[in-house]
Parts: C-alpha cells; sequence; structure tokens
C-alpha cells in the first residue's frame, strides 16, 4: 500500500505519532485509574482559563488536577502531530489545487480549535465524523493512498477530543466508554500507517496471490484473537468508566466461588465485606499515600451490583479464552513457519504480551486496583491489540517464505532512533 518510495523522516515522524499516542492512553489510563475526570470542571477551558494558558501553580503537583490536565495537553499535542502527518501525506501524493484544499482545510480546523467554545468544537466533530466515513470509503476504492489513512486519522482525533470534553460537561459513562474505545481504534490507524510507511513494508514484497499468504489456519488465528482483544478492552472500558471500584478481590477464585452468586443477600454480603476491607486498609495505611490521596480504589462510594460482577467475570472468562487463542497462534506459527520466521517471532512476543496482561489483570485484582498496575494493564491491552492487527495485516498482505527470518518490528523502531 502507498508509494514504493521510502521516505524516513515521514517514517520517524508516524512512529513518533503512535509513541505519543501511547503516552496519550497511559495519561488517560491514570485519569480514569484515579476517577478524576473531573478535576478540571469546565471545558474547552479550564478553570475558567485558555487550556495552554493555565498557570502552572494550579496544576502541577496538585492531585488529580495534573492528570486531567496532562490528558488534555497531551491529546493537543498528539492532535498538532495527526494534522501534520496528514498535512504531509497529502503533499507527498497530490498536486495542484488539490493539494491546496486539503491543507487549507487543516490549517483552518487547526485555527478553529484555538476559538475554545463549545459550539464551534460541536461543529466540527460533526464534519469531522462525516469526513472520517468518506476516508473509509475512499481506504477501501482507493487501498494504495495514504492520504486518506491521515484523513481518517485527523478526522478521528477532532471527534476524539470533543467526546472527551463532553465526558466532563455531560457525566455520562457511555460517552467516557466510547471514549476509551475509539482511542484504541485511532492507535491503530496511526500504527497501520506507520506500517505503512516504513522501510521493511515497502521492501518486502506483496502476497499476490494465495499461496504467498501466511497459511490461513495463521491468518486465522491473528484475525480472530484480534477481535476478541478488541472486544476484550471495550469490556474492560465498560468496567472502568463505571467508577464502581472492584466487585471481585480475590484471585482465581471469585468471592471463593467459582462464579459468584448475585442473589440480593450475597450482593449486600459483598458490600459489607468491601465496606470493611477498605476501613481495614485505611487503618493500616494501606489506602492512602502520607498527603492523603487514594493509593488503592477498592471502594470508591458506589455499591456493587449484579451487573457489575457478571461484567467482572465475563472479562476473566474472555481473558482466558485470548490467551489460549493467542498461544496458539504462536505454536502454530511456529510449526508451519519454523522459529526464525518473523511471524513466529511477532506471535511470540504476542504471547508474551498476553501473558503479561494477565499477570497485570491478576495484579489488579490482588492489590485491591492501585492506579499504576490498573493503568499498565490498560497499556498493555493497546499493545496486544496493536500486536494483533499488525500481525494481521502482515500474514494477510506480505508474501514471507517460510525460511524468511528478518524481524518485524512492531513499529519501525529502529528507523525513529537511527
Amino acid at each position: 500500500m502507498g508509494s514504493k518510495y521510502h521516505n524516513p523522516w515521514l517514517a520517524r515522524f508516524a512512529v513518533g505519532a503512535v509513541l505519543c499516542t501511547l503516552l496519550l492512553i497511559v495519561m488517560g489510563g491514570l485519569v480514569t485509574s484515579k476517577g478524576v475526570g473531573l478535576a478540571v470542571p469546565d471545558w474547552p477551558t479550564s478553570f475558567g482559563y485558555n487550556m495552554f494558558l493555565l498557570p502552572a501553580s494550579q496544576w502541577i503537583g496538585q492531585f488529580g488536577i495534573f492528570e486531567e490536565h496532562s490528558h488534555r495537553l497531551i491529546a493537543s499535542g498528539v492532535g498538532l502531530l495527526t494534522a501534520v502527518l496528514a498535512g504531509w501525506l497529502w503533499v507527498r501524493e497530490t498536486t495542484g489545487q488539490t493539494r491546496t484544499v486539503a491543507l487549507v482545510g487543516i490549517v483552518i480546523s487547526l485555527g478553529l480549535m484555538g476559538v475554545r467554545t463549545e459550539p464551534v468544537f460541536y461543529a466540527m466533530a460533526i464534519l469531522a465524523a462525516i469526513v472520517a466515513a468518506g476516508s473509509v470509503f475512499k481506504i477501501i476504492t482507493q487501498p494504495g493512498a495514504l492520504r486518506w489513512w491521515g484523513l481518517l486519522a485527523y478526522s478521528m482525533v477532532i471527534v476524539q477530543g470533543v467526546l472527551g470534553g463532553l465526558r466532563v460537561t455531560q457525566l455520562k459513562d457511555q460517552i467516557g466508554i466510547f471514549h476509551g474505545t475509539l482511542a484504541q481504534v485511532f492507535l491503530l490507524v496511526l500504527a497501520t500507517l506507520a506500517l505503512f510507511n516504513s522501510r521493511w513494508w515497502k521492501q518486502t514484497p506483496d502476497a499476490e496471490k494465495e499461496s504467498e499468504r501466511a497459511p490461513r489456519v495463521i491468518r486465522t488465528h491473528f484475525f480472530y484473537a484480534s477481535i476478541l482483544i478488541f472486544l476484550q478492552l471495550v469490556l474492560g472500558a465498560t468496567m472502568r468508566h463505571q467508577h464502581a471500584g472492584l466487585p471481585v478481590w480475590d484471585f482465581p477464585a471469585a468471592h471463593g466461588q467459582v462464579w459468584p452468586k448475585t442473589s440480593d443477600a450475597h450482593i449486600a454480603g459483598y458490600n459489607d465485606n468491601r465496606l470493611g476491607l477498605q476501613q481495614q486498609l485505611h487503618a493500616q495505611g494501606h489506602a492512602q499515600d502520607s498527603n492523603g490521596h487514594p493509593t488503592v480504589y477498592l471502594h470508591t462510594g458506589k455499591n456493587i451490583t449484579a451487573k457489575h460482577i457478571h461484567l467482572h467475570m465475563s472479562h476473566r472468562v474472555l481473558a482466558v479464552l485470548i490467551l489460549l487463542i493467542v498461544i496458539g497462534a504462536a505454536v502454530v506459527t511456529h510449526r508451519r513457519l519454523g522459529a526464525g520466521h518473523a511471524l513466529s517471532k511477532l506471535g511470540l512476543c504476542w504471547a508474551g504480551l498476553i501473558l503479561l496482561q494477565a499477570t497485570l489483570g491478576a495484579l489488579t485484582v490482588l492489590k485491591y486496583k492501585p492506579a499504576d498496575i490498573a493503568t499498565l494493564h490498560v497499556l498493555c491491552g493497546a499493545l496486544a491489540l496493536l500486536t494483533g492487527v499488525m500481525g494481521t495485516i502482515i500474514s494477510r498482505c506480505k508474501h514471507l517464505p517460510t525460511k524468511h527470518t528478518e524481524s518485524i518490528p512492531l513499529i519501525d523502531l529502529k528507523e525513529a532512533t537511527s
């Protein structure tokens, strides 16, 4: 996909945008894990200030405010990087009036973002959603034109920014769930752009026929495991954005059972037990730091419901299924292609990520949901999804003979540092 001409600086820039997006996801994860999304209660201003002019004394070192305001600033930076990336691709692939119109549109949209009023942002989000839909259509009909991927990414980041603001002003968990899910899709779009612009992608021959692709069983494992990981991330976002703390805090059992009972009496007992445990942790000094800020988020003030229990247990069951399929993908790839094959190495890394993700999930439960471990769990989930999707694309699009031993970087980090 795209021109065979390789621009190393464009490739490095795309990698940088991906890394900044991962940082944004980490900061967003901290905001959600700590429940401080409303620490800055207004939007698009911050305590009445233009967001970029908020005095440092009002947010640096301030619990909750630092995380939320940093998230906003990093998001703005990612938006700017995405605008530059989109513009770069349009300059590279078009000429004349088409190029001029595209660049003027990007510049005008950036200028409108500086207005910092809700009506302007809402109008931009609606227009961006329409442009995103059109970009998807163009990607399908013109798969070699990377400028549409760039425009899709830029449209998505505008919509994503407005969703983040609406989460503050509308106080709806559903918006937070969609905001967290769209962040993962946006990461995938940028990572795909980085892959398509990498030297490796341009130098590796395309699979022109079925026999040149990876075996169907390998492609199937990568594809369906990636779908399940995405569904798992949606489920995780649903749990996190309910801000209900931990409904189950033992592992591998769940309230001492295989699947907890959810009668009214049992739910009441779970709530009483959790409150008692929270009070015990406070008394022992394990629930807050020296400044009185919470360090674990076992109890957030919301009572456990049967829905919370079922969501949590479904998350566990799906995690086991994903673990089995990804390990199966690694084993099948190793057996069919050999240990030295690029996809075999990718599959092994993927299995390692999933094992790490499962460990972080268990620790989140056993340590009573500390924000740092819960956020690492989010980051690892994003990396696992990214790895699966990159493997799916490569296994379907590239011709890698069985004896091919070249490594495939998930994102061409070598280019970013050379």
